[in-house]
């Protein structure tokens, strides 16, 4: 009988140590998806101290016809030139993780959370960083934030790219927030809209710097 009570004792305190070890184990995979959240997390705050210093912040209504003006598309060229510029090489970074993310034309990815969260976390400051500038010249050119995201993805879909996805910061911030999606969150897909001829002739003289820009505008810039 006392043979059996330690053998039971000693199974007890070998599952122990297994419970344990798995656990510690398990929150060492884990801590790096944590630590990138609450590093999100934290430049979230700093991206929304920073739109707040946007000065325009009067309301943008789209024209029904979807049509761009030769000085919005021109505003919008100087902000991702002024952008491009400010960044220098260090651009060279957000357009690496864009790649990885973005994936190969035969096999596009599907990041998930986790992997945003890692792609933001690894660009920590410089993401912070881009938005400054982009701030910066969104006032130089009295560009309102609901104003230049819509010229940009007029002007995307005007230049004949098919950009699939992009970054909703958001809905990321709600989900890390809520915990909520976090192996499974779907990036949200740019609409795609009929085309006016006048948008394709004044983006046409752009289509060059184009590519260039693509990695800003995942990345919500």
């Amino acid at each position: 009988m006392k043979k059996l009570v330690v053998g039971c004792l000693v199974v007890l305190v070998l599952g122990g140590i297994v419970a344990v070890a798995a656990s510690y184990f398990l929150y060492r995979a884990a801590s790096p998806m944590i630590q990138n959240a609450r590093n999100y997390l934290e430049g979230m705050a700093d991206i929304s101290e920073l739109e707040e210093q946007i000065a325009n912040k009067s309301a943008f209504t789209a024209p029904a016809n979807g049509e761009l003006t030769e000085a919005q598309v021109d505003k919008f060229v100087r902000v991702q030139d002024s952008i491009h510029a400010a960044l220098g090489q260090r651009f060279d970074e957000i357009e690496a993780k864009y790649k990885h993310l973005k994936g190969t034309g035969d096999s596009p990815a599907q990041p998930s959370l986790s992997d945003l969260l890692n792609a933001v976390g690894d660009l920590g400051t410089l993401f912070v960083q881009a938005k400054r500038y982009q701030v910066d010249a969104l006032n130089r050119e009295s560009f309102s934030q609901a104003e230049y995201s819509w010229v940009r993805d007029r002007v995307f879909q005007a230049a004949g790219i098919e950009v699939t996805s992009k970054i909703d910061f958001r809905k990321l911030e709600d989900a890390v927030r809520d915990g909520t999606g976090l192996n499974n969150l779907d990036v949200p897909r740019v609409p795609t809209l009929e085309v006016p001829e006048t948008n394709r002739a004044l983006v046409k003289r752009h289509l060059a710097k184009a590519d260039q820009w693509l990695p800003l505008m995942f990345f919500g810039l």
